[in-house]
């Protein structure tokens, strides 16, 4: 009996080691399955990573694709203005120019239809000063001048012919550095549609135009203190819709600020080397 006590001392003992070992193996279990999980989540998470790299890679193409393809139609698009353009004023001006000699010489040899000539001979020189407005509108001689003379040639003639005072607030940096043709050409389309809008709808008495380069962006903005669009915004109309689709295809922005009663503010930023 006096080897009892300790007999049981050493089953406490070794039932303590055991317990102990079977905590080690539990935890070493556990941190084995802690570290497969782990490997597992990181796995998934490379995984992840891989398909969102492919993806932002497949949109930055696709964005690219659909640059290229804006600046083709673009393209194609000025190069058929220039040639109505060529085809208005080689043939229709030929022979809105004929109507008017023809017209002369019966005025010369019939004085009873001098005055009906006369009006006609009005209306032909007027069909002629519209014809040559649109002949210019289609192929914008201004911009052999480069942007900072066809922009401001634009702001004046809109002021003459539309009597609305219009200011022109450009940066120095705006035309400081040399931009791309076909940049030049989408910025001044841009503006004479914007420009046009307002001396259609917007009632203004005065316009204002900004222009600005910042860090690789031109940024042009057509403020005005007409009556503003209405509220809730009307579906947008031919105008906004090509301003938008322009800047678009450029790679640029567009944003519309207006309040009714209070004005416009359209906001156009390209990007420029």
């Amino acid at each position: 009996m006096r080897y009892a006590q300790p007999l049981l001392e050493i089953d406490i003992i070794v039932g303590g080691a055991v317990m102990l070992a079977g905590i080690a193996l539990l935890l070493l279990w556990r941190q084995r399955h802690l570290r497969n999980a782990l490997a597992a989540l990181e796995h998934k998470l490379a995984q992840e990573l891989d398909r969102r790299q492919l993806a932002e890679q497949a949109l930055a193409d696709t964005r690219q694709q659909v640059g290229r393809l804006g600046a083709s139609q673009q393209s194609l698009r000025d190069a058929e203005r220039r040639r109505i353009a060529r085809d208005l004023h080689d043939d229709l001006g030929q022979h809105l120019l004929a109507l008017s000699f023809d017209v002369t010489q019966l005025a010369q040899h019939h004085d009873t239809l001098a005055k009906p000539l006369a009006q006609i001979e009005a209306r032909l020189q007027a069909a002629s000063r519209s014809m040559r407005t649109i002949v210019r509108d289609l192929q914008p001689e201004q911009l052999e001048s480069g942007l900072q003379g066809a922009v401001q040639q634009q702001v004046e003639q809109f002021s003459r012919l539309s009597g609305i005072p219009c200011r022109l607030e450009a940066e120095p940096a705006a035309f400081s550095a040399p931009t791309d043709e076909r940049m030049d050409a989408v910025v001044f389309r841009v503006l004479q549609e914007s420009l046009s809008n307002i001396a259609r709808h917007a009632q203004a008495s005065e316009v204002c135009i900004g222009l600005c380069r910042v860090a690789g962006s031109l940024s042009l903005t057509v403020r005005d203190n007409g009556i503003g669009l209405p509220d809730p915004p009307a579906r947008r109309g031919c105008g906004l819709r090509g301003i938008a689709q322009r800047v678009a295809e450029a790679g640029g922005r567009f944003d519309i600020a207006s309040q009714p009663g209070h004005g416009t503010a359209l906001t156009m930023s390209f990007p420029v080397q």
